[in-house]
């Protein structure tokens, strides 16, 4: 009976991944669509982008055997800290006043801990795996190191769980926005949102977070609204044409799927900044 249990759970995990995986490709497949009309770039490394898919499917597979984990830190974190401190509503105008207050709370602790991200050496050592895209492009999208997601489901999700007591639809609702933001901003796609550039992250905007020219390290840091980063002064307004290259200050990425998994281990993961840089060329002559 408990090997037939664990075989169920074994299979039912296997579901999950492949249904995910399944809407990465279809989502990582509109995207490279999408790139194809006004790439900010012409040419990227057809090798790196199916590396990319390999380690996205790798990547799935860990955090969704991790979930059990997650889950159990989450609820014992939440019962130790006394969850549901303020109730939601979940029906008519007040769920739409809910899913706006757990979509800002959920944003401004993405936000804080992508900042801890560039600022403590060892969380840094996993997040430079993602800022180690020379070429910056939909199939960058899942390039994280499984560490952070544990992390951020044992330590930085149940935070929302103790503040609110909030019917799981709402929480399903606000994953989706952030699911196709995530994947809009990680695009090679030469978009000019104008006025509203700095209204909510955008492939431009995210870009000159990844840029390896010093002049933006440190900026930028919103996983969906640049309010944030404009109310804790790491706002970084993109210029009509501020297309600058990314990528790490020595250029190293993982060329292999070995590399990629050992890549916390690297003497190149040290911090950006310092690094002795060389001046890195914008990829637009019209930005000068």
């Amino acid at each position: 009976m408990f090997a037939s249990s664990q075989f169920a759970d074994l299979w039912h995990h296997a579901g999950l991944w492949l249904r995910g995986y399944a809407l990465v490709l279809l989502m990582m497949a509109i995207g490279a669509v999408l790139e194809r009309r006004r790439p900010v770039e012409l040419l990227h490394s057809r090798s790196v982008q199916r590396l990319n898919l390999v380690y996205a499917a790798l990547y799935m597979a860990v955090v969704e055997g991790l979930k059990p984990l997650t889950a159990a830190a989450s609820v014992a974190i939440v019962n130790a800290l006394g969850g549901g401190m303020v109730v939601l509503a979940s029906h008519g105008w007040g769920a739409l006043a809910s899913f706006v207050i757990v979509l800002l709370t959920v944003d401004l602790l993405e936000y804080a801990f992508h900042r801890l991200q560039h600022t403590w050496p060892l969380l840094w050592k996993l997040h430079s795996l993602h800022h180690s895209a020379v070429d910056l492009n939909v199939t960058v999208t899942f390039r994280h190191h499984w560490l952070e997601a544990a992390i951020k489901g044992c330590l930085l999700y149940p935070l929302v769980g103790v503040l609110f007591k909030v019917d799981p639809w709402i929480v399903g609702a606000t994953s989706l926005v952030f699911m196709f933001g995530n994947y809009f901003a990680h695009l090679n796609l030469r978009v000019d949102l104008g006025r509203y550039t700095t209204w909510v992250n955008n492939p431009q905007f995210h870009r000159l977070h990844h840029s390896a020219r010093p002049e933006h390290f440190d900026h930028n840091f919103t996983q969906l609204l640049p309010l944030w980063d404009h109310l804790f002064g790491t706002l970084w307004i993109p210029a009509k044409h501020e297309w600058p290259a990314t990528g790490l200050d020595d250029g190293a990425e993982p060329r292999s799927l070995l590399a990629a998994v050992s890549w916390p281990l690297g003497m190149h993961a040290a911090r950006r900044g310092t690094l002795e840089r060389k001046p890195v060329p914008a990829l637009d002559e019209e930005a000068k």
